[in-house]
């Protein structure tokens, strides 16, 4: 079938300036446009010419129209070399705790970066580096009980539009992931309890509960 170019498709065109220029749209011969498209382009004189392209290339723009979070390719979370000469390590309390966690924040990023609508960059920002910093932490600054406030995530006001529920899922279930070596750590280390960095995952896992439950009831 040929491609069908509809009113969405052609704003998120422009938007991201996939137009070859700004008053000419180039389609390839054959691509077929909804009148509201039509009626769109029409409405900010923007020309239409075919051309011989393959209906292949228009779909390989279109993809890449769909995906205006490219920014997410570049979130940077700290994911330390393994040093397989201290392989015992990786089994402590505290580094089973920070990988579990690790996981989860790269499954949340993968699950926003398929979004077709633009999301709050800065409110992603702000996850990543709170995560980061629970990823950084050694043994002895837990114990000095610094500051790992959760007040500045806004993570249960983002709207996703059309996400994959199997992702979501995933992402659910990783807070029962994370629970379960937070719950091993506090049985070898049951002063963990009153620390800030204890305290600040629990909450941060009561977000995402809470938000990928509200996504899943919203179905």
């Amino acid at each position: 079938m040929d491609k069908l170019l509809t009113e969405d498709s052609v704003r998120q065109l422009m938007r991201q300036n996939k137009l070859a220029n700004q008053d000419q749209l180039t389609l390839p011969r054959g691509t077929i446009l909804t009148p509201a498209a039509r009626s769109f382009l029409g409405e900010h004189q923007i020309k239409i010419k075919q051309t011989n392209a393959t209906s292949a290339q228009m779909k390989v723009q279109a993809k890449e129209a769909a995906k205006p979070n490219r920014w997410l390719e570049s979130a940077n979370v700290v994911i330390p070399p393994v040093d397989f000469n201290q392989l015992s390590r990786l089994g402590t309390p505290l580094i089973r705790l920070q990988s579990t966690l690790r996981q989860q924040v790269l499954l949340l990023l993968t699950l926003l970066s398929e979004q077709s609508e633009e999301i709050d960059q800065s409110v992603v920002t702000e996850l990543v580096e709170f995560v980061n910093s629970l990823l950084t932490k050694t043994f002895d600054q837990i114990l000095t009980n610094e500051d790992c406030a959760t007040d500045q995530l806004k993570l249960t006001s983002m709207k996703l539009v059309q996400p994959k529920m199997l992702v979501v899922q995933q992402l659910q279930s990783s807070v029962g992931d994370v629970a379960a070596v937070l719950g091993d750590y506090v049985r070898v280390q049951p002063e963990l309890q009153q620390s800030a960095y204890y305290k600040a995952i629990v909450q941060w896992q009561m977000m995402i509960q809470t938000w990928t439950q509200t996504i899943l009831e919203s179905r």
